[in-house]
């Protein structure tokens, strides 16, 4: 038994429940129809390499949501159920479970992720539009990374709760606060700081950098700073998109290794 096995079968069974379906078959409409639309509610020229700034922010809005809601129980539904003692009796490890279930779950929103923005781009290109090979690959990247950091963080609070509803209030949370709240937060605390007299009508360089920490606005940045033509991240350099991709590598990467290190040394009896 080996994480692959894992991977294959999770994802098999995932894709089977009717909630994933609609989830998926959601993001999948979502991004075909922003595709359809964009060269007749856009600006020209109509090219793969604008499309990116008309679609991110539905991403930003969208993928949070399927990331979590597709990943949460994939860690705690076994250990709530039993089935990850019988999974670890096998010759196989915590870690080779993990890495499984996370290769299993961000398969399937990445994979319908990237499929639907191909299907998309081309039709930005069909009839009137133009290819920018390099600038969309590199924005096809760039959400294959940003799918991958909302499935880490599902898995990651799988892998800290004890039950499933705790994990599903706790993913739910994250999404609540990152994609709902925050925004409207910093909007509110720039008033205030106007209204207050301690700025003029732009937050300082290092408040900027320390709201815009979250995923979406991370996402955001790098896909401004480095794909969208002409266009460029104001303020100093940590507010560029080679930081904003940095972070978004980390959002991918820390908080599962940080819940891993907490589910590794953990009872699951």
């Amino acid at each position: 038994m080996t994480w692959r096995h894992i991977a294959r079968r999770d994802g098999t069974l995932t894709l089977g429940a009717r909630s994933v379906k609609l989830l998926l078959g959601t993001l999948v409409t979502v991004v075909l129809l922003a595709g359809y639309i964009y060269p007749i509610a856009g600006t020209e020229p109509f090219t793969t390499a604008r499309f990116p700034g008309f679609v991110v922010s539905a991403l930003t809005t969208l993928v949070p949501f399927v990331g979590v809601l597709t990943s949460y129980g994939a860690i705690v539904g076994d250990r709530e159920s039993g089935a990850i003692r019988l999974s670890l009796s096998l010759p196989l490890s915590r870690r080779g479970l993990v890495v499984g279930k996370t290769v299993g779950r961000a398969s399937l929103v990445v994979g319908a992720l990237l499929g639907s923005l191909l299907v998309a781009g081309a039709l930005v290109v069909y009839p009137f539009g133009e290819l920018a090979p390099l600038p969309f690959l590199g924005f096809l990247a760039l959400a294959a990374l940003f799918g991958m950091a909302w499935s880490g963080l599902g898995i990651a609070v799988s892998l800290a709760a004890a039950t499933r509803r705790r994990a599903l209030v706790l993913g739910m949370g994250l999404v609540f606060l990152f994609v709902i709240v925050w925004g409207s937060a910093s909007e509110a605390l720039a008033l205030g700081l106007e209204a207050a007299g301690i700025i003029d009508s732009q937050l300082p360089g290092t408040l900027q950098f320390v709201l815009g920490l979250t995923p979406g606005r991370v996402f955001e940045r790098a896909t401004t700073g480095l794909i969208t033509p002409g266009t460029a991240v104001e303020g100093p350099w940590y507010l560029g998109g080679w930081v904003a991709l940095g972070l978004l590598v980390l959002w991918a990467v820390v908080p599962l290794g940080l819940a891993y290190r907490r589910f590794e040394g953990s009872d699951l009896a």
